[in-house]
């Protein structure tokens, strides 16, 4: 995976689906936020723990990071997979940088 995930055409759709929260427009705190999400599997309650914050301010975050992505996180069907992905595709373009 991490193979396609490295390809030129992949490493360009992942930064367009980042790209509504890249620093500074989104901040430290967007992708924090995401990455806690998908880390625990879509779970609010899990998200919030991790993150150090309530349940209803988790909530907060993830509706404003749905306002910005335009795409739906807490509702079905999510965007969780693709997110996933394009975070991957970044992150091993930033290790091979």
């Amino acid at each position: 995976l991490d193979e396609v995930l490295r390809r030129p055409a992949v490493q360009e759709w992942a930064a367009r689906q980042l790209a509504p929260i890249a620093a500074p427009v989104g901040g430290a705190a967007a992708e924090d936020t995401l990455r806690a999400w998908l880390r625990c599997e879509g779970r609010l309650g899990p998200t919030a723990a991790e993150l150090g914050i309530s349940v209803p301010g988790a909530r907060k975050r993830l509706t404003r990071l749905e306002t910005v992505l335009q795409r739906s996180l807490l509702r079905p069907p999510s965007a969780r997979y693709d997110l996933w992905l394009a975070l991957r595709a970044r992150d091993l373009r930033t290790a091979t940088s």
